[in-house]
């Protein structure tokens, strides 16, 4: 999978032109008027300035391109401001968004023309204040010379981060590859969240203002008590009535996605099977130096730290009289210490390993995603209480960056499965929605929320490095990767124990793919050895040039590269490909071979086990311009088995008649097979 986003990487720094078109349009989009507020400019102009850390990228032609782009989006915004000036605020879907231009026309009036240097860099006016500047007749020669400079430093500011965390993710790359990738999974999963979470907050909810007051007059129309109590308390005019509204719309959705989550981990589920792979998957991106990561924000998650943490601010509600707020959080605290351990005894689902006893032995929900959730979710809302949207949108962006991590290393640490931290933080985040439309509405309990929040980072900076420094070595070796092998004699697997193995394979998401027709254990050497004798050859390696090739109308099957398929959260070993003659159009068959979690032992000798699919594909080519495989047959014919070359194999039948082949090398396992082969397949 590296070697795929490799080549991805190399095919844009292949095309440098197409990269800065794309930073050129990205840059522009941001600054024109309002628009801007749609536009994914960080993402773009991030990720291509970590293509530049990376050394994918020439830095001078990308910023040069991204620079004009900034100063043509700022020059149109201008244009549209002294073109239509008032007529803006009236006019759809601009008037949607009149309190963005109100506060850029105020930062105009208190910066004058310095708001257009300033104003690029502050979130919430940056894609107006060149409209307002328009609109306030502003003198296009100073404008033009603010607006190249500000670009400038805009550009510097935003593709600088992307060039250190792709110069540090290069050097990582250096040590690990597999460390680099887990890194660079964990900050998308974190930068997606947080997008949607920033465009829900300061994007969505503004399009939808009359749709809020026409609801409340509906409801205000029924004349019982919970009618007129749901209108006062949201009455648009209520200046809490939004937030209150959003916490309940976000517990109306976190609460029945937990229990649908919980419907989800019955055996045979395909949540199950997904938990599974997805195991796995992180169980072969495993290193030393991502260990020492993940053990570190997994201990600040530990009971210690969150008690600590849920004290302190406890303590400070009570010495701040804040006595609503204050028993509010106690009693979302305690149940939600409560809640995890009765559940977990209520479903008794196991861990992927060992760690505690007690209740705590048991797996769903992950007690630190849920508690860091809730202790964190709620500090976030008594912190952003009435800060405006974009000051809001920062804190819960922090936030949800840490919970989000905490819940990340459980399962690359294999403490428990995907499943457990995802339920773990919708009803984290269903209990902070609770709790926010609870005592969102109270105005009259003044906290500190400066001093909260340097209270909580303290708490956590002492307590957490006080924890971390005293059971951080303990902790790595609880944590430490396990071996899951089992051992199972020759003779054993022959007669009856190779019909427990998978029977079909296992996608990361769950669900049961083509029948596994070969179980195969030895030598993948000398498998493809005498494979090859027969015609079946290595697929040809990811490269710009092969991949060309599913652009191309006439290339030959044998000449298109692999689509990576996973068992388990596993890469095969070792892909082999097969050019099926009696085709008009031209097909191939696909051999796969995973490792998997046994070893058969014949004469003294541990031989791994493999297991195999092999798959027809069609070669399909729309207009005879494309060429793409699509799999149109799951099993060869039982007598044209590819592992029967093998010698000494043998055919089995399962129940549902899908025909297996066993087979096993001679020679002992070569260690560099694994390696060796596993890099022409994945």
């Amino acid at each position: 999978m590296t070697e795929l986003l490799d080549h991805v990487l190399t095919f844009i720094a292949e095309n440098p032109g197409l990269a800065g078109l794309i930073c050129f349009l990205a840059a522009m989009g941001e600054a024109l008027f309002i628009i801007g507020l749609f536009v994914p400019t960080t993402v773009v102009l991030v990720g291509a300035g970590t293509l530049v850390g990376l050394g994918k990228l020439d830095p001078v032609p990308l910023f040069i391109w991204t620079t004009l782009g900034a100063t043509a989006g700022d020059a149109i915004s201008y244009w549209i401001g002294y073109r239509f000036k008032d007529k803006i605020k009236s006019m759809w879907p601009l008037n949607k968004y009149s309190h963005m231009i109100e506060s850029g026309e105020k930062f105009f009036q208190r910066h004058g023309g310095k708001s257009v240097f300033f104003g690029r860099f502050v979130p919430g006016v940056k894609s107006v204040v060149p409209g307002i500047a328009g609109m306030a007749g502003m003198n296009f020669t100073r404008f033009s010379i603010v607006n190249v400079t500000s670009a400038f430093a805009w550009t510097i500011a935003h593709m600088g981060p992307g060039i250190i965390a792709g110069s540090a993710l290069s050097a990582i790359g250096q040590i690990s590859g597999r460390l680099a990738f887990v890194l660079g999974a964990l900050l998308l999963i974190i930068f997606l969240i947080v997008m949607l979470g920033r465009w829900l907050i300061l994007i969505i909810l503004p399009l939808f203002p009359n749709a809020h007051a026409a609801i409340i007059s509906w409801v205000a129309k029924h004349p019982d008590r919970v009618s007129q109590w749901i209108a006062r308390n949201f009455d648009p005019k209520h200046p809490r009535s939004a937030g209150m509204l959003a916490s309940a719309l976000l517990l109306l959705i976190t609460m029945p996605a937990f229990f649908w989550v919980v419907g989800q981990v019955a055996p045979g589920e395909p949540m199950v099977r997904a938990d599974l792979s997805i195991l796995n998957f992180f169980d072969s991106l495993r290193t030393p130096v991502g260990d020492k990561i993940m053990v570190f924000f997994t201990t600040l998650g530990d009971g210690v730290v969150v008690t600590a943490v849920t004290l302190a601010v406890a303590v400070y509600l009570f010495v701040r009289k804040a006595w609503r707020r204050g028993i509010g959080f106690i009693i979302a605290m305690a149940g939600t210490a409560m809640f995890v351990p009765l559940f977990k005894l209520l479903l008794h689902r196991s861990r992927p390993i060992e760690l505690y006893a007690g209740a705590d032995a048991y797996s769903f929900p992950s007690g630190h995603a849920t508690l860091t959730a809730v202790l964190f979710g709620i500090c976030a809302v008594l912190i952003a209480h009435d800060l405006n949207r974009w000051l809001k949108a920062t804190v819960f962006t922090v936030i949800a960056t840490l919970v989000i991590t905490i819940g990340f290393s459980r399962v690359y640490l294999g403490a428990h499965w995907m499943s457990d931290v995802l339920a773990g933080l919708l009803f984290g985040t269903a209990m902070v929605s609770a709790f926010a439309f609870v005592f969102g509405p109270i105005h009259n309990e003044k906290i500190g929320r400066s001093t909260l929040a340097g209270l909580v980072f303290a708490t956590l900076v002492v307590f957490g490095g006080w924890h971390i420094h005293a059971s951080f070595d303990h902790a790595l070796l609880t944590y430490q990767p396990r071996s899951d092998t089992e051992v199972l004699t020759a003779s054993g697997w022959r007669e009856s124990e190779w019909q427990s193995l998978p029977a079909r394979r296992i996608e990361l998401n769950g669900d049961q793919e083509e029948p596994l027709v070969i179980q195969f254990a030895g030598s993948l050497s000398s498998f493809a050895t005498t494979a090859e004798k027969d015609g079946w050859l290595r697929p040809p390696k990811w490269s710009l040039t092969t991949a060309g090739g599913f652009v191309e109308g006439e290339t030959p099957p044998d000449s298109l590269p692999i689509l990576p398929r996973s068992q388990n959260g596993r890469q095969p070993d070792l892909v082999l490909i097969h050019k099926d003659p009696d085709e008009e159009r031209g097909g191939r068959w696909v051999l796969r071979l995973w490792p998997s979690r046994y070893q058969i032992l014949e004469g003294g000798v541990l031989q791994p086990l493999y297991l195999g699919s092999v798959v027809h594909e069609d070669i399909l080519r729309p207009m005879g311009e494309f060429s793409g495989p699509r799999t149109d047959r799951y099993t060869p014919p039982a007598s044209e088995n590819p592992a029967l070359l093998i010698p000494g194999a043998q055919q089995k039948t399962r129940p549902d008649g899908i025909g297996v082949v066993l087979s096993f090398g001679k020679e002992r396992a070569d260690p560099a097979d694994k390696s060796a082969a596993g890099a022409q397949g994945q």
